[in-house]
C-alpha cells in the first residue's frame, strides 16, 4: 500500500496539469486578495465579513462548489481518468498484484492531497501573505485564528467527501472530458436543489449533505450540536462514497 501511495505521489509531482492549476490558482488568489485589500473590488456579506475578516473576503470564492469544482474536476480528469486510457496504467497496477481496493484508496488519498493543496491551502496561504504584506497582519489574532482553524477543519472534512465523488466519477467515465462535464452537471443539480426546491423533505435531506455544510461551517458561531452534526455528515458521507468506489472498481471491467 505504501508503495502505491509513493507511486501516486510521484505521478502527481510529474503531472503537468497539477502544476498549471497550482500556478493559476496562486496567481488568481493573489490578484483577488490584492483587489479586495486595495478596495478595487468590493465584496460584502460573506462569512468572513461576519467574523471581522473582510480582508479575507476573496477566500469565499474558493469555498463555492460551482467554482472549486472547476479546479477539482480538471485535476481528477487529467490525473485519474487518463489512467484508464490506452496507456494501461490501471491494468498494469493490477497485474502487479495490487488489490483494486488498495489502488482506489491510494489514488483517492494522493488526489485529495493535491486537491486540498490547490483549492484550500494555496488560497489560504496567499491570503495570509498578502494581508501581512499590506499591513493588515493584526487581524490574524488568536480569536480569528481559532475561527479559521475551526471552519477550515470542518470544510476540509466535507471536501474529502467531494474529492471521493470526483474520483468515483473519474473511474466511471474513464475520460477526462466526461469527468469534468458530469461533475459540473452534478454540482449544478445540487446548487439547483439548494436554491429552487422548497419541499420540506428534500430540504431536510439536503441539510444533511456535504454541499449544505460547505457554507454552513463558515458561520461565525456554531453550537456544539452543529459542529457534531457537521462532523457526522462529513464522516458518514466519506465512508459511504468510499464504499461505493471500492464496490464499483472491484466490478469494473479493465481493458
Amino acid at each position: 500500500m505504501s508503495n502505491l501511495i509513493k507511486a501516486e505521489i510521484f505521478k502527481l509531482q510529474r503531472n503537468k496539469t497539477f502544476w498549471v492549476i497550482f500556478g493559476s490558482v496562486t496567481g488568481l488568489s493573489a490578484l483577488l486578495h490584492f483587489l479586495i485589500i486595495t478596495d478595487w473590488w468590493m465584496v460584502q456579506g460573506t462569512a468572513f465579513d461576519s467574523a471581522g475578516l473582510s480582508e479575507l473576503n476573496a477566500l469565499s470564492t474558493f469555498t463555492v462548489p460551482l467554482f472549486f469544482n472547476l479546479i477539482v474536476s480538471t485535476l481528477a480528469g487529467f490525473f485519474i481518468s487518463i489512467e484508464f486510457s490506452d496507456s494501461g496504467v490501471i491494468k498494469n497496477q493490477m497485474i502487479s498484484g495490487n488489490k483494486r481496493s488498495q489502488i482506489f484508496i491510494a489514488k483517492y488519498l494522493v488526489f485529495s492531497l493535491g486537491a486540498i493543496i490547490v483549492t484550500i491551502l494555496i488560497p489560504l496561504v496567499t491570503a495570509v501573505i498578502v494581508v501581512i504584506l499590506f499591513g493588515h497582519g493584526d487581524i490574524l489574532n488568536p480569536s480569528n485564528m481559532m475561527y479559521l482553524g475551526r471552519v477550515y477543519s470542518l470544510f476540509i472534512l466535507q471536501f474529502l467527501g467531494y474529492t471521493a465523488i470526483m474520483v468515483l466519477l473519474a473511474i466511471i467515465t474513464e475520460d477526462s472530458g466526461k469527468t469534468i462535464i458530469f461533475s459540473i452537471l452534478f454540482t449544478i443539480v445540487m446548487f439547483a436543489v439548494e436554491k429552487l426546491v422548497k419541499t420540506p423533505f428534500i430540504e431536510l435531506l439536503y441539510e444533511h449533505t456535504i454541499f449544505y455544510q460547505f457554507s454552513d461551517v463558515f458561520k461565525f458561531t456554531m453550537t456544539n450540536g452543529e459542529i457534531i452534526k457537521s462532523i457526522l455528515v462529513g464522516v458518514v458521507s466519506l465512508i459511504v462514497i468510499m464504499l461505493c468506489g471500492v464496490f464499483i472498481i472491484n466490478r469494473k471491467e479493465i481493458k
